[in-house]
């Protein structure tokens, strides 16, 4: 299977879509270098999960973790 950065950085729920990945044992492990702009949701990444079916509920959750949302009056 093959993944692009950006999926890859919204499937993984990693900060940045710079890192590196080794294996050490049966362990894999991902080195990310940065962490976006840390100031809410990835505009390509939030179009990564909507692609893959992803409803908006879930993508605003995924990035506002804590949060729910609800029908105002």
């Amino acid at each position: 299977m093959k993944f692009h950065g950006v999926e890859a950085r919204s499937i993984l729920g990693l900060k940045a879509t710079n890192f590196n990945i080794t294996k050490e044992g049966e362990n894999i492990i991902f080195k990310v270098v940065g962490n976006g702009h840390g100031v809410g949701m990835s505009q390509t990444g939030a179009d990564s999960l909507a692609k893959q079916g992803f409803s908006y509920n879930e993508i605003l959750t995924h990035y506002y973790t804590g949060t729910q949302i609800t029908k105002l009056n």
